[in-house]
């Protein structure tokens, strides 16, 4: 209530979805568990569950062999997600199975509760040997470094536990305390023969393992293997602290702070660095969320479940819970909280609570039967009320938004610009506006996605989508940035969707979009994005001048950011600064800028052209054909580049292939083309 935008904390974003009501919905889940203790098989459950996860393992493993096992956009390289999409998230979920399989196992191989050991129970045995053997592989395989560690700190404080206080066996070296610290020494020492030996090959083999091999702790290193994006984040969350640290931020507003307290040095590493909505590290999001208070709160939870965990009867299961809830603390020390881990928390702690209060009832008692017992036609009456606003509840929050998407999901499918096949503007922008008459709290997202994505059609395809179509996007994007003022991403997104557009209304978009612009840089004073943006806005309004002072001062934030150099060589050229802009593109190239399309080596290769760097310029058009080889605009171009490079058999054989496409006398250049022509001989082309 209390945060700067309540309704995404409430809400949380559609790619989340964890936002204070799913909470809500997880401590119901707890509470249900641990008013049912004595109802529900919680064995069965965590069978149940461990299957699950086995089979949610295998699927990893398999998507390995079949990349588009699950449908997935993005391709599987060697970080499998399964089902849950995303390898950190699959490795959370499992780390709580890895002890689940433990306990079962000790409880059919070594408990004194089954008495000597029966051969009737070695496939059970076996199975949930396989079973700890396929999650904590598969936890390897998704080379998550937070979860491996966590799964190395859930393990350690599990022989801790276990030597303050051994197990009662059948087997009596398993109660020896010495056993238990020889194991701890054994890995302490295996630990410091890693660290010190992680630059051999030999690591390179164990998938996880070899992405500690070159890590970095330094927030100047970024490259692949450092972790500099995410001590910027955390710093950027501290200082979000400081600002605010008895209130705090509200849940889920981290993006806030992250671009008030934005740092230019991300971007050199990649635009997938630059836009963190979460710190990846629960201390610090609990401090950002609401300051001391809402920190205090959270050990207060979890360290009263911890305890009720190390008092239950069932003492084994006891330690195994604490340790899941170890590698579970270290696991929030460096990602945030998902789905996958929080349902098992709140299953954990639902089956605790319930075990430690079942005890104290045994000891204290309980209620009496006829202060417990509610009459017939009352209890009928609140069952009925709470089924129909349950299923109404349902209705609201789960239908009506899952609805909203299956057509916010057919208006992406249909945008796809690059693929001629599955193109289709007017279906994308129908399904879309399907979506947005059905209510759902992520309303506002649908809108910004569909306003995006038909400024993007408009700008890639514009004899395809309707000029009144652009309108209302424009219009349901401002919408959004004035429901959500604060997220500098919404005003600059929308900057760069009235560029796009500005062809229809220059003399009232282009003012807009420095208007946006101004309120993004207010909110992130250091982001480049916005100076690019701008910049490019100015341009569009002929300021040249301006739009290079704007590009200078996002090269001063960083150097090093590639697009940075790439766009100012674009506007020197532009303004006639051909050696600038030569000097610019080639520095963002030696900076390793990749190519986003057939465009843009194209439109370079046109500048190179035109300012002597002939050679270049053809290697950009090949560049260009390779990526888009359908392009006739770019062959022709070719074919000239060679003529004036005075290779001119290669300039006929490219000019004659266009020509049995393309009838160069409807061209608006066939005047100034004419004489190319008659100087190659290609007096077919005069006719």
């Amino acid at each position: 209530i209390l945060g700067v935008d309540p309704w995404r904390s409430f809400w949380s974003t559609e790619g989340r979805a964890i936002g204070i009501i799913a909470f809500y919905h997880f401590a119901a889940f707890a509470l249900v568990i641990s008013s049912l203790k004595n109802e529900i098989p919680w064995k069965s459950i965590l069978y149940t569950s461990l299957g699950t996860a086995s089979l949610i393992s295998a699927l990893a493993f398999l998507q390995l062999r079949f990349p588009s096992l699950l449908l997935q956009a993005e391709p599987v390289l060697s970080r499998p997600g399964s089902t849950l999409g995303n390898p950190t998230f699959l490795a959370g979920y499992l780390l709580f199975h890895v002890f689940v399989s433990i306990y079962f196992i000790f409880q059919q191989a070594f408990s004194r509760e089954n008495g000597r050991f029966n051969p009737s129970n070695l496939a059970k045995i076996i199975i949930l040997v396989a079973a700890l053997a396929i999650n904590t592989s598969a936890i390897f395989l998704t080379q998550t470094r937070g979860a491996i560690l966590a799964f190395a700190a859930g393990i350690f404080f599990l022989l801790i536990l276990f030597g303050i206080e051994p197990p009662a066996s059948k087997f009596g070296f398993l109660e020896k305390r010495k056993l238990y610290a020889a194991i701890c020494m054994i890995i302490l020492i295996a630990g410091a023969g890693f660290w010190l030996t992680r630059s051999n090959a030999l690591w390179d083999k164990i998938p996880g393992i070899n992405r500690f091999k070159n890590i970095s702790f330094s927030s100047e290193d970024t490259s692949l293997q450092g972790i500099a994006p995410r001590l910027i984040a955390l710093k950027a969350a501290w200082k979000g602290f400081l600002e605010r640290p008895f209130l705090g931020w509200g849940w889920d507003n981290f993006n806030i702070v992250f671009n008030k307290y934005y740092d230019p040095k991300v971007l050199g590493i990649s635009y997938g660095e630059t836009r963190f909505d979460k710190p990846h590290n629960f201390i610090l999001e609990y401090l950002i969320v609401g300051g001391f208070p809402a920190l205090l709160a959270y050990a207060a939870v979890f360290g009263f479940f911890i305890w009720e965990a190390w008092k239950i009867k069932n003492r084994v299961f006891g330690k195994m819970v604490i340790a899941a809830f170890t590698a579970y603390f270290t696991n929030n020390l460096l990602v945030f909280e998902t789905i996958g881990p929080l349902i098992m928390w709140f299953l954990f702690i639902g089956l605790i609570d319930g075990a430690y209060r079942g005890a104290q009832e045994n000891i204290v008692g309980g209620e009496s039967k006829s202060e417990r017992q509610i009459t017939g036609g009352n209890k009928n009456f609140a069952g009925i009320a709470l089924a129909v606003v349950a299923l109404g509840l349902v209705y609201f929050i789960n239908f009506l938004p899952s609805k909203a998407a299956y057509y916010q999901y057919h208006g992406y499918n249909y945008y796809d610009y690059k693929k001629d096949d599955n193109r289709n503007p007017l279906r994308s922008i129908i399904s879309f506006k399907e979506a947005l008459r059905i209510w759902s709290p992520y309303n506002w997202n649908i809108k910004r996605d569909y306003a995006l994505v038909t400024a993007e059609m408009y700008f890639y395809t514009p004899e395809l989508v309707p000029q009144g179509e652009v309108r209302q996007a424009i219009r349901a994007m401002e919408e959004v940035a004035r429901e959500h003022p604060k997220d500098a991403y919404n005003h600059y997104a929308l900057v760069d969707m009235y560029n796009q557009v500005s062809n229809i209304d220059p003399l009232n978009i282009l003012p807009a979009a420095e208007r946006e612009a101004q309120i993004a840089l207010e909110l992130s004073p250091d982001r480049q994005e916005v100076y690019f943006s701008l910049a490019k806005t100015k341009h569009l309004g002929g300021d040249n001048a301006t739009a290079l002072k704007l590009l200078e001062k996002a090269l001063a934030l960083n150097p090093q950011v590639p697009d940075a150099h790439f766009y100012y060589g674009l506007i020197a050229f532009a303004d006639n600064k051909s050696d600038l802009g030569y000097k610019e593109i080639k520095q963002a190239i030696e900076l390793g800028r990749k190519w986003r399309d057939a465009n843009e080596p194209r439109v370079v290769a046109n500048f190179f052209a035109d300012s002597g760097h002939l050679a270049e310029a053809i290697d950009l058009y090949k560049i260009s054909l390779t990526i888009d080889p359908t392009s006739l605009e770019t062959r022709i171009k070719l074919g000239i580049a060679y003529y004036f490079l005075g290779q001119k058999d290669t300039a006929v054989k490219y000019i004659r292939e266009v020509a049995k496409e393309f009838d160069f006398k409807t061209s608006p250049s066939y005047n100034e083309l004419k004489p190319i022509f008659e100087d190659l001989g290609l007096t077919e082309l005069l006719k």
